[in-house]
């Protein structure tokens, strides 16, 4: 019996060990935000396989920052999936109707919510470049409640 509890103790920790492609990344992240738009995407892991993914960025008529934490394991050779989950604010302007109800209409203002995703990530091994694909739901609940599900594309530079 002491010997299995060894053997399950080292293949998890040459598993989590392994799991880790990049200490970080930087490079540009797209249609992820609940407006649509590009940002500059920043992913650095502070664990093995824990790591902080922020997103700053904007559309037309929006500006807005996301931080998410993340969770990576490996798929396959170079291949991993993740989920997280974070928060993101933000605020759009004039012209651009942001949420409407009869008689009542938002034209520019903040909001705040909460976001969750889940994805997948590959890493070349002959150029440092990560690609990655994630969906996930977006909340908001300011200034009123509301859900969508967002999706998004990153293509970043792994350090």
């Amino acid at each position: 019996m002491r010997t299995v509890v060894i053997v399950i103790f080292i293949l998890t920790n040459s598993f989590v060990a392994f799991n880790q492609q990049y200490s970080a990344a930087i490079g540009i992240k797209g249609g992820r935000h609940y407006n649509g738009g590009a940002s500059l995407s920043v992913k650095h892991f502070v664990k093995s396989n824990g790591a902080f993914e922020w997103n700053v960025g904007g559309g037309k008529n929006d500006f807005w920052l996301e931080g998410l934490f993340e969770m990576n394991y490996p798929l396959s050779r170079g291949i991993e999936w993740y989920w997280g989950v974070g928060a993101d604010i933000g605020t759009w302007r004039n012209g651009f109707q942001f949420y409407s109800k009869p008689n009542q209409s938002y034209y520019s203002g903040r909001w705040a919510g909460a976001d969750a995703v889940i994805g997948w990530e590959y890493t070349f091994k002959q150029a440092p470049i990560n690609f990655a694909m994630d969906i996930g739901p977006t909340f908001r609940v300011f200034p009123y409640f509301g859900a969508t599900i967002c999706g998004g594309m990153a293509l970043r530079y792994a350090l």
